[in-house]
This record gives C-alpha cells, structure tokens and sequence, in this order.
C-alpha cells in the first residue's frame, strides 16, 4: 500500500475542477498493455538489427475522486525504463472564475515579460466578470537559485481589451553553495546584480464596426540596462475582404527571465490582405512584409528579409477542389569587417543574396466513390554573394486514385510518385508506383491490408531499384479491448534482401 501511496503523489495530475471532485468519483483506473515481437532477417549485406527483438509497455491513469494521475513503463530485450511523466507534481483546481496553479506549473502574461516559462510554485488566474486579474511566484530556475514574481491586470468587454502585467525575476545564492563555503560569497557577489523587471502595457479597441487597432509596449530592465518593445496593428474587416497592417520592434538585446527565448534586434512590417467572392467558393490571401536587423549600426553585418506569400483555394463545387500556394524569401546580407575608426575601406565589405521561391499545387476530383488527386512541388533556391552562386531546384509531384467498395468494406488505393533535385552540380531522379489495398471480414473485426511499392533511383550515372511489400493482418472483437496484429514485410534493394515479421498483442482496461 505504501508503494502506491507513493506512486499516487510523485505523478503529474492535469487541471481539475474542484466542483466536479467529489466521493461519488471514487478511485477508478483506466489504461492498456501493449506487447510485441519482431523477427529480422537479412541476405547480401551485414544485419543491421537484431535478429530477435521484443518488448512490453504501457500506461495507467488512476483517478482520485477526479484527481488523474498518469503513470507508464516499458520492457524489453534491450533495457528496463520505467516513466514518471515528469518527475514532478502538478496541481491545478478551478472553481467557477477561479483557478490555481500548485507544483511544476506555467503561465502567460505576455510575448515580452512571463512567456511560458516553467517555475515551481504557485500561481492564480481569476476571471471575474469582465475583469481577468493572474499573479504567481515561484523558483524558475533551480540551479541559479532564479525566483520570479509578478502580476497582470485586464479588462474586457466586447471584443476591446485593456491590461497591464509586471514581472521581476532575480539569482540568488546557487544551491550548491552554503554559508560556510567560500563559494558562497562569491555567487551573492557574482549574481547580486543579476536582476530584471519587465512591464507590458497592451491594449485592442475597435474603432469602428470594421476598423480595429491593438498595440503592445513592453520595456526590461537587466541589471540596470533598459531596453524596450513595441507592437501594434491596425486591419479592417468587410464582408468579403480584410486588410491588416503590422508593425513590431524589438531594440537589440532585450530581454526577459521570463522567456526562453526572445527574437529582438529587428523591426517587421507587414501586410496581410484576404479576399473572398463568388459566394466563398473562391478565397485568396497573402502575405508581405519586410525584416531588418543591427537597428543600432552595432553589428558587423546587416540583414534585410523580402517575404511574399500567396495562397489561393477554389471549391466551385462538390467535385472539384483546387489550392495553390507561392512563397518568395529574399535575404540580403551586407558583411562589413570591424573598421578602423579613422579609415573604411568600400572593397572590405561582402554582399550576400539568398533567394528561395515556393510553388503547391493541389487538384482533386471526387465522384461517387472514387478520388482523383494530383499534388506538384516546385523550389527554387539560389545562393549569391561576390564570390560564388549556388542553384539548387527540387520538383515533386504525386498523383493518385483511390475507390472504395462501401459494401464489400474494401478500399484500393494506387499512386504514382516523381522527384526531381539539382544542386551542386548533381542531379538526382526518383519515381515509382506503389499500391494499397485493404479489405475487412467478419463484421469489420478483421482487417487485411498489401502495401506495394517500386521505386528507381537515380543519381548522377548510378542507379538503384528498390522494392518492398508487406502484408498485415489485424483482429479485434466487437465491444472488445483486445487488439492482435501481425505483419510481414520484404524489401529487396538491388542484390540486398531484408525480412521483418512482427507481432503484437495490446488490451485496454
């Protein structure tokens, strides 16, 4: 019994709400087994597996009187893991507009002070009518000893917005160290300064029934170095078209303990247009924008990022779907050496261009109960700068048919496959058919299914030809929760021949 105490408070539970526990719950368990064998075998070349392998996992989730605690393992000829989700525990009850956070947890204030970093501690969202008010503390990161605290304010009503959210983090004294080490008077003065508030101010309004603006100011103060942040939007929505316009801004080095990662020293502008007509079956959209970098002239290179996109989907009608999508990104690089102060020579600078160009294309044509689909690829990439000029062009397509036979419960499926790709002065050609064919017995319990597939490879003046097929075999009874399967697959690549059977058993509880 003790063991199972012990499993039970060493999980991670999901969030529950506390007016949904209750003794009529009672203590329930649910999860499944799942075992497997596989058999290997190969002729003309060294095996790469092993010839017998064998395993045992699963996962069960213990409800508490609603309280659900996860907890999975697994066994096999190559080694013992047993699993505890996480390690830690987590706690989150709600109650109406109240929620609590408890153990190894996260939250979100904003992109730019508490972006979903994890901490251990505690944490409350309250949603009182129009009001949204969130504030936690805890330790985020152990080793540093890094505890974080902080709060947000917010109201909203009717699609606007108004809030406010503070966040403050600083090191202390690392774990490791104690009073009675001298590594101790060092870390308090090695992270005495390592401190950072943040501040962001957010605000969304509709100015009128179409038009509408957001726009988000955030300011970080490390160690006494400030920097700050802004974003902000402007669209208009009617009904058959909209149009929004996006600025962002991120001054070199900002930064927040609250965030992994944060993406500054750049300034985006984009626009980003949606039109839809003929009674929406036909509706286009797209992207463009602009991004640059070294906004303070610190850094050795500049960058400045083209990006297009346009995407286009027609359905005329029930038969008939077409989509196609191009994007373009265009960099420019500008390499600029460290520069005498008193001299700078033109000729010392390096001019970089990258050039990469997407075409999709998808067509398909449904009747009765059979399905045409065409799918293209086209990319084009292209590296430039003073010195050299790299091409590489890549083309994939696939086109496929598939026709079920509802009554006979059996589905065919046949495609054929072409790829295409120059780069670096070598080409390389890929095509073949494959083919899929399924079919269930006894009530839909049993289910049959062949793969085909050939494929030809061809690089510069070698050729490969590669063929495989499997065969699959399933079973599981009507209102049962055993599942038995068994496959055979054989893969022959020119004078190398593989054989793989497998089979596996699972129940569920």
């Amino acid at each position: 019994m003790k063991y199972l105490i012990y499993i039970l408070f060493i999980q991670q539970a999901s969030a529950q709400a506390i007016d949904q526990l209750g003794v009529k719950k009672g203590i329930t368990m649910n999860g499944s087994i799942n075992t497997s064998t596989t058999k290997y075998k190969a002729f003309g070349m060294n095996q790469r597996r092993d010839p017998l392998a064998w395993y045992m996992n699963g996962n069960i989730n213990i409800h508490l009187f609603g309280y659900a605690m996860p907890f999975s393992f697994s066994y096999s000829n190559q080694g013992t893991q047993y699993s505890q989700p996480f390690n830690q525990y987590r706690f989150a009850p709600s109650y109406k507009w109240a929620k609590l956070y408890l153990g190894t947890t996260s939250m979100q204030f904003s992109n730019y002070t508490l972006a979903g970093h994890v901490f251990n501690g505690a944490g409350v969202e309250l949603t009182p009518g129009k009001w949204r008010i969130a504030a936690m503390y805890g330790t985020l990161e152990k080793s540093l000893n890094r505890k974080g605290y902080g709060t947000k304010l917010g109201y909203e009503n009717n699609g606007n917005s108004y809030s406010i959210a503070l966040f403050t983090a600083k090191d202390g004294i690392p774990q490791h160290a104690t009073a009675h080490d001298d590594s101790a008077h060092d870390a308090t003065a090695a992270n005495a300064t390592t401190k950072n508030q943040t501040a962001a101010f957010a605000i969304k309004q509709h100015i009128t029934k179409r038009i509408f603006a957001d726009a988000e100011y955030s300011i970080s103060l490390l160690n006494n170095l400030y920097y700050d942040a802004i974003q902000a939007g402007l669209g208009y929505t009617a009904n058959t078209y909209s149009i929004q316009l996006r600025y962002e801004r991120v001054a070199p080095d900002y930064t927040t303990l609250g965030a992994y990662t944060v993406v500054n020293d750049m300034r985006n502008i984009t626009i980003a247009p949606t039109l839809q007509f003929w009674k929406g079956k036909i509706t286009l959209s797209g992207n463009a924008g602009l991004q640059v970098n070294n906004l303070n002239h610190q850094k050795m290179s500049d960058t400045r990022r083209w990006v297009a996109n346009i995407n286009t989907a027609i359905t005329p009608n029930d038969h008939w779907t077409m989509s196609a999508n191009y994007s373009n990104f265009n960099t420019f690089t500008r390499v600029r050496p460290l520069a005498d102060p008193y001299f700078t020579n033109p000729l010392d600078t390096l001019d970089y261009y990258q050039l990469n160009t997407t075409y999709n294309g998808m067509l398909m044509y449904r009747i009765n109960n059979s399905a045409i689909t065409l799918n293209t690829s086209f990319q084009h990439a292209s590296d430039k700068s003073d010195a050299n000029d790299n091409l590489s062009s890549f083309f994939t397509s696939n086109l496929s048919y598939t026709y079920l036979l509802k009554k006979q419960d059996m589905s065919l499926t046949t495609a054929f496959n072409y790829y295409y790709n120059t780069s670096a002065g070598f080409n390389t050609e890929f095509f073949g058919p494959n083919l899929n064919i399924s079919k269930q017995f006894f009530n839909k319990t049993c289910k049959v299914a062949l793969v085909t597939t050939y494929n030809r490879t061809k690089v510069a003046s070698t050729q490969t030809d590669l063929f495989n097929t499997g065969l699959t075999l399933g079973y599981t009874p009507k209102g049962k929760k055993h599942n038995i399967s068994s496959s055979l697959l054989y893969l022959q690549k020119d004078a190398v021949r593989e054989y793989t059977g497998t089979m596996n058993y699972s129940y569920s509880f």
